[in-house]
């Protein structure tokens, strides 16, 4: 295995970081401070980001994207991670909806959508992921028809009405298309076939906007609820085949969980440097702290994390660039990658004293803004029980 980059590769960490550090970072906190939460979203700082190519990084070159691979995004990630979390959960909806475009969209869907989100001359095209609801989460795909989601979509003639209320939905309000999962048979679990993934434009009549959510962190990013009312929409903007709701789900999650596991990579980085910084210029004792073994073993612990993590996930990368099924690897690294994210934060706190519960310093944001990468793609407990699942099937097949 190759652990260097090509020289487009670091040229293109080179350009992300360039951008994270002259358009991002200056900005995140003026952001994050603001009160109301939809004033948070940073509409200008996006725009420049689409004028890179960075919100078309998977949308194939023909639809006029460029067409990265996966290493590649998650690349993009750590680096927007590194500025701000919020802002880099804005651009993988992008990239995720662009993925699932290319892998289950008709030649129409395909050709309208993905060249929408790949226009830098227009408005930047966001995406909305409207999986979540209230009363479900990690039973979202549940094998019970009577567990999980509860948002139905009815056939009728030709065209499919919505009913439910999505929650937590990332870019509600923002996004220009929503990926809506719905059950289309009540009969059937998720895995079963009762679940099937629609394309709704966000001017849909009968889909409204319901309450922003006003959160602790990742305020750059907005999540908020989608509330369908006799949504109508075309059996055309059926995404797949009707019952593919689970398989699509799956192929989502595969492409997210090592994204976020780089993301929180980044979140870490980012605290690593302020702590490391602080470290070298505050003296007690006669010392720089630096040189104080307890803060020696903090930022030495944030090293061996941060590389442990950034390893995790260039691995899941690796096994996605070559259609090797990569589910074990993404949930490992969307763990590590969150709970580095955390440890790193609340060392950096720790390190800067009384000025790292400051907001003169970002370790507080940091923190505010890690805690969400535990949450979000269902929670690191979770994960754990899949995990062992997964490496004994992962052990039996290998017997097999």
């Amino acid at each position: 295995m190759d652990f260097g980059f090509s020289q487009e590769q670091i040229e293109l960490k080179g350009m992300a970081s360039k951008f994270v550090d002259k358009e991002l970072v200056p900005f995140a906190a003026e952001y994050d401070r603001k009160e109301n939460p939809k004033d948070c979203f940073p509409w200008s700082i996006i725009k420049e980001a689409i004028k890179l190519g960075i919100g078309s990084a998977a949308v194939p070159e023909e639809f006029g994207g460029v067409a990265l691979s996966s290493i590649e995004i998650m690349i993009l990630m750590e680096e927007l991670g590194r500025g701000d979390a919020g802002f880099a959960y804005t651009i993988l909806s992008m990239i995720t909806g662009a993925q699932l475009l290319t892998t289950y969209g008709t030649e129409e869907q395909k050709d309208k959508w993905l060249r929408m989100i790949a226009n830098d001359q227009a408005d930047p095209f966001l995406i909305g992921f409207a999986v979540s609801e209230p009363q479900s989460g990690s039973d979202n795909m549940s094998p019970d028809p009577k567990a999980g989601l509860l948002t139905s979509a009815e056939l009728k003639g030709d065209q499919y009405i919505i009913n439910g209320t999505k929650s937590f939905i990332t870019n509600a309000g923002l996004a220009g298309l929503y990926f809506v999962w719905a059950r289309t048979d009540k009969t059937k679990g998720a895995p079963q076939g009762g679940l099937s993934v629609f394309l709704v434009p966000a001017d849909t009549p009968g889909l409204k906007i319901g309450t922003i959510e006003d959160k602790m962190g990742c305020r750059l990013a907005q999540q908020g609820e989608l509330v369908f009312d006799n949504c109508v929409v075309s059996k055309n903007n059926l995404i797949g085949a009707e019952g593919m709701g689970f398989p699509i789900c799956i192929t989502y999650i595969e492409k997210r969980f090592p994204a976020v596991g780089a993301i929180g990579t980044g979140v870490a980085q980012a605290a690593f440097h302020v702590a490391y910084q602080y470290a070298k210029e505050r003296v007690q004792g006669g010392a720089q702290i630096i040189n104080h073994q307890a803060i020696a073993y903090k930022l030495s612990n944030m090293i061996m994390m941060i590389e442990s993590s950034r390893l995790l996930y260039q691995k899941a990368a690796f096994y996605q660039d070559r259609e090797i099924p990569s589910t074990l690897h993404g949930q490992m690294s969307k763990v590590i990658g969150s709970e580095t994210a955390v440890m790193a934060a609340n060392e950096a706190i720790q390190i800067l004293g009384c000025y790292g519960y400051s907001r003169e310093y970002p370790a507080e944001k940091l923190l505010r803004d890690s805690k969400a990468l535990t949450i979000c793609e269902n929670g690191g407990e979770v994960h754990r029980n899949r995990i062992m699942i997964n490496f004994q099937r992962t052990e039996q097949a290998t017997k097999g």
